[in-house]
């Protein structure tokens, strides 16, 4: 997960009077503030809608917000509520869930299907643990939670927003793949981080190993660089060393990009080699 900047939205988001989005919003009030609740839950259309869900691939690049991965090429997206929508599940409990934030422009994620859904995985120790987002939304203090428009500022969620949040600063990945909650300078594991790994399912097993892979092939370019770095010096009059020495760079830099998958686990994995000698290498 990375932290990314959210332009503003859709127009027909921003400027909603006498509109399908504000008629939405109208409607989801007066279900959910009436006397007496209807047996059928109530129909959410707006956030479905087409000028929605390409508006938030093209800001995430067409990865999971939460897990990275490049959905696009074998499942369709599903447009996630930060804060639940409809209900909130705490322990074994349902609560009312965000109705007026609904078709909100902030409240809005693209997810995959296994980091929003409820899936179960036999993990490495060969216990069975279920994970996906769902209706989870757990809070720092459940006496805070919010029941009507403007109490969620006063929420402290302990979910990882990559608007919001700098995930680097609660997540800790490995060469291998594997990710852990972060560790602060006094030695405490980042609650949010460990609440996080766990609900977004980021440590499921097949996730870990497409992670450990695209770690391998970085770390690889870290090797061409420096082997390539250590033939140019060597023969200071062969371009060719240059060249590709320029171009292996070039190459484990893209690597960085936001629109590539599992960039917070590459920017931590490089981060001692760019820190270190990287700018010595390549002029």
């Amino acid at each position: 997960m990375i932290q990314v900047n959210r332009p503003a939205g859709p127009q027909q988001l921003l400027h909603p009077p006498a509109s399908e989005v504000a008629f939405e919003r109208s409607e989801a009030t007066k279900f959910y503030t009436a006397a007496v609740r209807a047996k059928e839950p109530f129909k959410f259309k707006i956030y479905r809608k087409d000028y929605i869900k390409n508006a938030i691939e093209t800001i995430f690049n067409q990865k999971c917000a939460y897990c990275e991965t490049r959905y696009v090429v074998s499942s369709p997206v599903d447009v996630e509520h930060f804060r639940p929508k409809s209900l909130v599940k705490v322990d074994k409990e349902k609560k009312p869930g965000y109705y007026w934030l609904a078709s909100e422009w902030t409240n809005l994620l693209p997810s995959c299907n296994l980091c929003n859904r409820s899936q179960t995985y036999l993990m490495p120790n060969n216990k069975k643990e279920t994970m996906g987002k769902m209706n989870f939304f757990p809070l720092e203090d459940e006496a805070h939670r919010a029941t009507k428009p403007g109490d969620e500022q006063n929420e402290k969620p302990l979910l990882l927003n990559p608007i919001d949040d700098k995930p680097e600063n609660h997540l800790e990945f490995t060469s291998d793949g594997v990710v852990r909650p972060a560790v602060d300078s006094s030695g405490q594991q980042s609650r949010k981080g460990e609440v996080s790994i766990k609900v977004y399912g980021l440590c499921r097993p097949e996730l870990v190993e497409e992670r450990a892979k695209r770690a391998k092939l970085i770390l690889a370019h870290i090797e061409r660089v420096k082997f390539l770095a250590g033939k140019a010096k060597q023969y200071p009059k062969d371009e060719d060393f240059k060249n590709e020495l320029r171009q292996e760079f070039r190459e484990l830099r893209d690597c960085l990009e936001p629109s590539q998958v599992y960039v917070g686990m590459a920017r931590q994995i490089t981060a001692d080699f760019f820190n270190s000698i990287a700018n010595t290498l390549v002029h």
